[in-house]
């Protein structure tokens, strides 16, 4: 046998290699490859478990927060010595346990915002993209969220407190 021959089927060989890098960076076959479904639902469960770990410290700080300021308005004491009675639990706290939410929170807009939510879609078709309603409501309440406190709102949307007279509708 001769060299020649060998050294085409080595040159042929190193070709073959240097086409399939080429191709595959790495030289790796799973380099370009899509993940299986059990791989994307295991990455959405990892990502799942790291939202619900952020989640969980960011109540534990809160938790801390509040029991940090309690212990600071508890230390307050009265004109003779005395310490201050402890605030009484929210309500759903007495009742053993948080309420229920609502399955479906019904939205009926009035005509003014009716038409800022159509202007909206109406840019996002100029752009081709689709913006729904609950998303620009997500976005407003994140951004009410970040202003005002829940106490906030309700002193701003509510009215005076009734104290004394009926309610409901009179009867005949």
């Amino acid at each position: 046998m001769s060299d020649g021959g060998g050294s085409a089927a080595d040159a042929l060989d190193d070709e073959a290699e240097r086409r399939r890098r080429g191709r595959n960076p790495g030289g790796s076959r799973t380099a370009g490859r899509r993940p299986t479904p059990e791989e994307r639902a295991a990455k959405r469960e990892a990502e799942r478990l790291e939202r619900q770990q952020r989640k969980d410290a960011e109540a534990k700080a809160q938790a801390a927060a509040t029991a940090a300021a309690a212990a600071a308005v508890g230390e307050k004491t009265h004109g003779r010595g005395q310490m201050e009675p402890p605030a009484d639990p929210p309500q759903e706290e007495r009742r053993g346990g948080t309420r229920p939410r609502p399955k479906a929170i019904p939205f009926y807009p009035d005509p003014p915002d009716e038409d800022f939510l159509w202007q909206v879609t109406e840019a996002g078709a100029s752009r081709q993209e689709r913006i729904p309603h609950t998303a620009v409501l997500r976005l407003a309440l994140r951004r009410l969220a970040e202003e005002m406190t829940p106490s906030d709102v309700v002193r701003e949307l509510g009215g005076p407190v009734q104290s004394t007279g009926k309610r409901g509708r009179p009867r005949k």
